[in-house]
């Protein structure tokens, strides 16, 4: 008597969902990634009596 493989179902769908958790967790990090680019952040101001040292010898 043949018996009929079972295919365990939950298995299935996780295999079926997983290129599609991929896809969105990378456009995720895509946008995040695109959003941070464009915060424009304060250029760091330095007094006009400030000079910066350089150890030249």
């Amino acid at each position: 008597m043949m018996n009929p493989t079972v295919c365990d179902p939950s298995s299935s769908t996780a295999r079926q969902l997983r290129p599609i958790v991929m896809a969105v967790i990378a456009a995720n990090i895509a946008v995040f990634s695109l959003l941070m680019t464009t915060i424009n952040l304060p250029a760091p101001q330095i007094q006009p009596g400030e000079v910066v040292a350089a150890d030249v010898e």
